[in-house]
């Protein structure tokens, strides 16, 4: 029954306007991107990742969002620090 209730519990968040769905994200990860890049280090970067994401995680309610995030997140890694 997990599936029905991924389900239901997407649907509702999808309930939420544009404006509601960003300012979530916007509140945890805004700056991701400038935080990753200045990082020192690929492992503070992926701390950074973690931190972010772990409270994200706590307060947003769709495992789909939740993981597009993540995604996004170690696909910045992966641009800023794979090759160096």
């Amino acid at each position: 029954m997990y599936f029905n209730e991924e389900l239901l519990t997407d649907e509702l968040y999808l309930k939420l306007n544009g404006k509601q769905q960003s300012g979530l994200i916007a509140n945890h990860c805004a700056d991701m991107e400038y935080r990753i890049r200045s990082a020192s280090s690929r492992e503070e970067a992926i701390r950074l990742k973690e931190m972010a994401c772990t409270t994200f995680n706590q307060e947003c309610q769709s495992a789909l969002i939740r993981t597009a995030l993540i995604r996004h997140v170690e696909d910045l890694i992966s641009r800023y620090w794979d090759n160096k």
